[in-house]
């Protein structure tokens, strides 16, 4: 049997997999923008040496291995999403999915999830603490002992 905290853990796990994914794409674009300054500025000018062409070598392995971080956090978060999309296809009351999937798939604040819902803020929060409450973790792609 889960604990309230041990559920909402659960349920963060696919914006927190967003959050890396955006860090990854920060971190991508970084890298391309350092190899094209360091391409114009490898570049021979008259009477000039030719620069380090392992720089560039470096910036695609670096490139590459970004890439591949990305691809395989993607495959993760929509596993992720998919668990937790199932565990809350599985409640019995729709305004509780309607809830927890604007709330933890979405991302959206209580305010937004109240006005999208026509409901008041402190109605959301309580069927949120009655959804997460009849929550069954049916099928973790994670252990939740391993859910931080």
């Amino acid at each position: 049997m889960e604990t309230y905290s041990e559920k909402i853990r659960w349920l963060r796990r696919y914006r927190e997999a967003m959050r890396v994914e955006d860090r990854l794409r920060d971190q991508i674009s970084a890298v391309r923008a350092r190899m094209e300054s360091t391409s114009q500025a490898l570049r021979p000018v008259a009477g000039g040496g030719g620069g380090d062409g392992n720089a560039i070598e470096r910036g695609v392995e670096l490139l590459d291995r970004y890439q591949q971080t990305l691809r395989d956090q993607v495959e993760e978060s929509e596993r992720t999403r998919r668990d937790i999309e199932t565990a809350i296809a599985a409640l019995p009351d729709p305004l509780q999915q309607e809830v927890l999937q604007a709330r933890y798939i979405d991302g959206l604040p209580v305010w937004k999830t109240a006005n999208q819902l026509y409901i008041s803020e402190s109605w959301v929060k309580e069927i949120q603490r009655k959804a997460i409450e009849n929550l069954k973790i049916v099928s973790a792609s994670v252990p939740l002992a391993a859910v931080k």
